[in-house]
């Protein structure tokens, strides 16, 4: 039972999956601060996220394992990683310009930008880390959509429900169980994973 369940939230919680949670959650918490009545601007802005960031990496890791670069689509082997990491890295990138001069307020916007170019920036050092060292891509993701709601506490005059930064902190902490209880890591690459993520978009949004 337990597996199954962990197996659930590995899958629930994919790496592709979260930057489209965290734009429903970054516009879920901006709405209270700006009123945007056209509902074709969060699906428009969701949806270009998914495609991008989940749906075109998946469709790539797919032909990589047909093609018989990849063993397996959980991508177990750290040396097969490197090849749809970078792939995924392009298609981040992408997001990020595609979406910097999306339509919403200054503000938003700018958040939008520091989140995509956080995950970027969090993909690209775990691919470097990969070529030592396996690390946890899935705390990776989840301590990046952290980091920005902690980010942004600091950065927004005013500063979002304290019961959304305890949300992402209880998933990230559901996800590394997952992780541990299936034995896809080890404690410190999901500890590590989740310190990369966090502070790839805390910084950022801090900085920037």
């Amino acid at each position: 039972m337990e597996i199954r369940f962990a197996k659930i939230i590995t899958y629930l919680f994919h790496p592709l999956l979260i930057p489209s949670y965290g734009m429903c959650l970054l516009y879920g918490m901006f709405s209270s601060l700006y009123f945007i009545k056209d509902i074709r601007i969060p699906l428009l802005l969701i949806g270009i996220t998914f495609v991008s960031t989940c749906l075109m990496p998946a469709i790539s890791v797919f032909l990589l394992f047909r093609s018989r670069k990849l063993s397996n689509l959980e991508m177990d082997e750290r040396k097969e990683r490197t090849l749809p990491f970078l792939i995924t890295a392009i298609f981040y990138t992408f997001t990020f310009y595609l979406l910097r001069e999306f339509p919403v307020p200054s503000g938003m916007l700018r958040t939008i930008q520091v989140f995509t170019l956080g995950a970027t920036t969090a993909l690209l050092i775990t691919t470097a880390i990969n070529f030592r060292w396996k690390i946890s891509a899935h705390t990776i993701a989840v301590g990046g959509l952290s980091g920005a709601i902690a980010g942004l506490t600091l950065y927004l005059p005013v500063p979002p429900s304290p019961g959304w930064l305890c949300l992402t902190v209880l998933i990230s902490g559901i996800v590394a169980y997952a992780r541990l209880r299936l034995v896809a890591h080890t404690p410190a690459q999901v500890y590590a994973g989740y310190a990369v993520g966090f502070a790839s978009t805390f910084i950022l949004l801090i900085l920037f």
